[in-house]
């Protein structure tokens, strides 16, 4: 068949490249002038580096897997990394069990039962268990009042803002239940997932082609072909289209109606600083920002993890967010934007100054994260959609997990494997 692919991130060139080993004619449109979606990378000091921080845990079969298949195993290198919590003006430790039951800001008795409602988590199995019941009440139940005000609601407010008290448990249960104490990263970084997929889809004769962002799709005839209009102008047409772009981007090119369920998936856009300092910043891999007031969600300091001579001697360093499209996070222009923070990173290291960082980049992304609220499951679309040759696969479908380049590999080959073999 002639398949015309929408998409070249996870997703996208996961399944180009399997069609295309079944002998299929593939075509992947890409909107963007690089591969990767969400995934997709810079460089810093002339090596490839995403432009949101990445990483794998050892639960992340399908894309270990996949990592496996192109032959970049020895690459993968599980690190022992280490977290921080800031709240109430100071730095602590959170990177094992026993720092999580040192933690100074809870009582003995906090510290146990937010351990143990943890461990509980990790036990369940089936975490849709949970689709109808809103985080914040599950902890304040279970975890208890203190443990939620320290630790959870500060995360879920710098995640989801005012959406915070909506969200479902069943997003929270994912995040806890699949995580793992050492994470994975390839050296050199994910660009060579993307690239060797690239190749391998090039050599078995599809193409992947950039600068082709989605206009319009339509199927006149339920039998006929399917019509892709690009806004570029150009137009394909294909025996069978799987679409990966974003929900509402597939919404507004098929011009779904306002109470279709396309419409209803709701996003977060994100907004990502890679710093290149001359020192380092935090003491920690990872950094959760537990205090609301703060600008942004999460400080990551890559080089805690791999080594800085990986890039030139930079200390790289993340700050990110995750934040409604008209926020000002995400329309102020971003040398303002990083003044505007640099305040705040005072407050995380008093000694820190903007001369530290020798060079910086600045991402956004409007459709990010899913808003998972206990009615999301109900606006999850099938991945069959109103136009017979059209098969829909996004970020949106996968639930609970809502998002990770694992889960979306994983996606990518259950829906080749149902609706194109």
């Amino acid at each position: 068949m002639k398949i015309g692919i929408i998409g070249a991130g996870a997703t996208g060139l996961t399944a180009a490249y399997d069609l295309a080993a079944d002998g299929h004619d593939v075509t992947v449109l890409e909107g963007a002038d690089e591969i990767g979606g969400l995934a997709g990378s810079l460089e810093v000091q002339g090596t490839p580096l995403e432009r949101y921080y990445h990483h794998i845990f050892g639960t992340d079969r399908a894309m270990i897997d996949l990592i496996d298949e192109l032959g970049l195993s020895p690459k993968l290198r599980f690190h022992a990394t280490t977290t921080g919590i800031y709240h109430d003006g100071a730095l602590h430790d959170f990177s094992t069990p026993a720092q999580m039951l040192a933690f100074p800001p809870l009582r003995l008795r906090d510290r146990i039962r937010f351990g143990a409602s943890s461990a509980a988590l990790k036990a369940v199995r089936n975490g849709e268990r949970f689709g109808d019941r809103r985080a914040l009440e599950w902890v304040r139940r279970w975890a208890g009042r203190r443990a939620t005000d320290v630790i959870w609601e500060p995360l879920l407010i710098g995640k989801f803002g005012a959406r915070a008290p909506e969200i479902s448990m069943a997003w929270l249960w994912a995040r806890v239940h699949f995580r793992t104490f050492k994470l994975g990263y390839l050296d050199g970084g994910f660009h060579q997932v993307y690239t060797g997929l690239l190749r391998a889809v090039q050599e078995r004769g599809g193409k992947v082609e950039t600068g082709k962002r989605l206009a319009r799709i339509a199927q006149p005839d339920a039998d006929g072909p399917v019509e892709v209009h690009t806004e570029d102008g150009a137009r394909y047409e294909y025996d069978r289209v799987l679409v990966t772009v974003p929900q509402p981007a597939f919404a507004q090119a098929t011009g779904a109606p306002a109470d279709d369920v396309l419409q209803r998936a709701e996003y977060l856009g994100a907004t990502c600083f890679v710093l290149e300092c001359d020192r380092s910043v935090i003491p920690y891999y990872w950094l959760n920002v537990n205090d609301p007031s703060f600008p942004f969600l999460a400080v990551v300091e890559h080089t805690r993890m791999v080594p800085t001579g990986d890039y030139g001697g930079r200390h790289v360093v993340y700050v990110g967010n995750y934040v409604p499209r008209d926020d000002w996070r995400f329309t102020t222009d971003p040398a303002e934007l990083l003044e505007r923070y640099e305040p705040w990173l005072k407050r995380l290291n008093p000694d820190f100054e903007l001369s530290w960082v020798k060079n910086w980049h600045f991402s956004r992304a409007g459709f990010a994260q899913p808003v998972v609220t206990p009615a999301y499951r109900e606006s999850i679309p099938p991945h069959e959609t109103s136009m017979p040759g059209v098969v829909l696969a996004t970020m949106s479908q996968i639930y609970p997990q809502d998002r990770g380049q694992s889960y979306a590999v994983a996606m990518a080959r259950r829906v080749v494997q149902q609706y194109f073999r």
